[in-house]
């Protein structure tokens, strides 16, 4: 399970190219992406209101955003797929836009195979993890903490479980991710 996990962060990698860059005095925003993943982009204002929203599938894809109507303050651009939510705090001031920081977070992966759900985690910050399972009655049916570990990997056993859907809920210190199986 290491290697796989190591193998999809590689594969992360090695594989995609994402640049965010701001161009001095101009108010532009440009952002090139070369990836095999859908990808959600956004960027929205501090009060949570999307300025813009766009799925992208391309192989590629590359787009200049003016940022000339915007007003001073911060403004978040963020790249989301299925293993990784990049954030971008942005700083617009008169002519100037600029990225005073970048956060990257990894999302759990889940994989299913013959009533076993493999759960992996890259948690770089060693923060406290959190893994429950509810079932459709929102009945607590498993939980475990996960305290001071890099790497998160678990192996959840539905071999005797009931036929219901059930809930998988991973928390990490900034996040929390779902994941839905329904065992028949």
């Amino acid at each position: 399970m290491i290697s796989l996990l190591f193998a999809t962060v590689t594969g992360m990698a090695n594989d995609e190219k994402l640049s965010v860059e701001t161009k001095k005095e101009s108010k532009n925003l440009i952002f090139e992406m070369d990836s095999q993943k859908d990808t959600e982009i956004k960027l929205f204002d501090a009060a949570n209101h999307v300025i813009y929203f766009e799925k992208v599938s391309h192989a590629s894809y590359s787009k200049s955003f003016n940022l000339k109507n915007l007003t001073d303050g911060l403004y978040y651009f963020t790249t989301e797929d299925a293993l990784r939510k990049i954030i971008y705090t942005i700083v617009v001031k008169g002519t100037n836009v600029e990225i005073i920081r970048k956060n990257e977070n990894a999302k759990p992966v889940f994989r299913m195979a013959d009533r076993m759900v493999y759960l992996n985690l890259l948690n770089l910050s060693k923060e406290d993890v959190k893994i429950h399972i509810y079932d459709s009655s929102d009945r607590l049916v498993f939980s475990e903490k996960r305290e001071n570990e890099m790497i998160i990997e678990k192996a959840l056993n539905f071999k005797k479980a009931y036929k219901d859907r059930y809930s998988i809920v991973v928390m990490d210190s900034e996040n929390t991710y779902y994941e839905s199986i329904v065992v028949q």
